[in-house]
């Protein structure tokens, strides 16, 4: 028997798939689907109810029971043991190292590119000054105390802008004179070359962390050969990561050449321009699988395909900021419908605002939240926030094919007045 503290039943059922096998137990038959249960259905039940408190603590329990063969044997509880050893502080170790394992990732990088810097992938003193106060903004904790302590919550923290968004994938020559017109100069919504800049920034900074991804699971899974469970798992998981990370390769090479070619004619782009102070300052890329009906635009676990790819980004103009989408047109299949969808969203009567900030909120963790537009959310709309980005980041937990048509309405007042694009849709 198994109780899981969880957002949704698919995760709930291969969470307890997962711990199970970890047991060293195989399952051969599911005898309850997963039902929503609450301390009274455990009245008169010690056992049951000692579970319930457990997983309401911890977020998980289990309680196994062996019928022996031999009927003579006295009835016992057994507190089971793991057969291996799990040390998270030498992966914790592993995975700083690894990130503070610079290398410049320019095309054009060679053995003069000697001072890697920890450079930032919103700008410190553009975009994320902006939003700060006295230095600081919120962030995701990632921490394993934070999570732990917030019952498995991923929550926010004051972090100093410093110390935010940073990554060792350039140094100091190439990222000063690559960025210098985003990073010195206010977003232009008709500048194509700007709108290429974040998006490369972006996606090299995807390349670097996928790299680490790709290291970091490697030396996990040659620790982990002992436990079948655990090496599938991992297995997995790099198996994934491998797959995404060769579609990241082939976009990094089509924007190196542009780069070196600085032809952007190819580079998709719009922009929702609002006058509005920037609340939120975000950068990344994504694979769109899903539009915003719940229709299919590609198919992630198909490994003979590159993936469509297109970034996101706010970035600050002379008259507020902009909510910006950016592609190559090699991606124009799945990006274009994508951004059809957020039209038919808009003559269905959503609003923009809320397609929009649900989408950042659901597809990004490189994100700083103003100080005073988070503190001016109200307690039940902190944890909307925070349940959603918690939910999302679940490694149990499957994309489901409408999951841009819900939750976070009228949370981000954002107003756009003004909407600008490369193209006619």
């Amino acid at each position: 028997m198994s109780w899981i503290k969880t957002t949704d039943m698919k995760s709930a059922i291969n969470l307890a798939k997962f711990f199970i096998n970890k047991s060293e137990f195989n399952i051969q038959k599911v005898l309850q689907v997963p039902i929503i249960v609450n301390k009274e259905d455990f009245d008169n039940k010690d056992i049951e109810l000692k579970m319930f408190h457990h997983a309401n603590e911890y977020n998980i329990a289990f309680y196994y029971i062996a019928i022996a063969i031999n009927q003579n044997i006295p009835q016992k509880e057994v507190q089971l043991q793991p057969s291996y050893k799990s040390n998270l502080s030498d992966t914790i170790a592993i995975q700083k190292e690894l990130s503070n394992q610079g290398r410049c990732l320019h095309y054009q990088a060679n053995n003069q590119c000697n001072e890697i810097i920890k450079a930032h992938s919103l700008q410190k003193k553009g975009i994320l000054q902006k939003i700060a106060r006295k230095g600081k903004i919120y962030s995701l904790s990632s921490s394993l105390g934070n999570i732990t302590k917030n019952n498995g919550k991923i929550t926010l923290k004051e972090t100093g802008i410093n110390k935010f968004s940073i990554f060792k994938g350039f140094c100091k020559k190439h990222d000063n004179e690559l960025f210098s017109p985003i990073d010195n100069y206010d977003l232009d919504i008709n500048n194509s070359e700007q709108f290429f800049l974040y998006s490369y920034r972006a996606l090299s900074k995807e390349v670097f962390h996928k790299q680490n991804a790709l290291n970091l699971y490697k030396q996990e899974l040659e620790k982990r050969r002992d436990s079948q469970v655990l090496s599938s798992f991992i297995s997995n998981n790099l198996k994934g990561i491998k797959i995404g990370y060769n579609s990241l390769i082939h976009h990094k090479n089509i924007y190196d050449n542009i780069l070196n070619t600085k032809n952007y004619t190819d580079i998709r782009y719009i922009s929702f321009n609002s006058t509005q102070p920037l609340s939120l300052a975000f950068s990344s890329v994504l694979y769109p699988q899903y539009d915003f009906f719940g229709n299919l635009l590609q198919d992630l676990s198909n490994n003979t395909i590159k993936f469509d790819l297109f970034s996101f980004s706010s970035a600050p103009t002379k008259e507020g900021w902009s909510f910006i989408f950016s592609w190559h047109k090699s991606s124009d299949k799945s990006c274009f419908k994508f951004i059809k969808s957020i039209q038919g969203m808009l003559y269905q009567g959503h609003n923009l605002n809320d397609i929009l900030f649900r989408f950042v909120i659901k597809s990004c963790e490189n994100i700083a939240f103003s100080p005073i537009f988070w503190e001016l959310l109200t307690p039940i709309e902190q944890d909307e926030v925070s349940n959603v980005i918690t939910s999302i980041n679940n490694p149990f937990t499957d994309t489901i094919d409408d999951y841009l048509q819900k939750d976070l309405t009228g949370i981000s007042k954002w107003v756009f007045s003004k909407v600008n694009s490369s193209f006619i849709l």
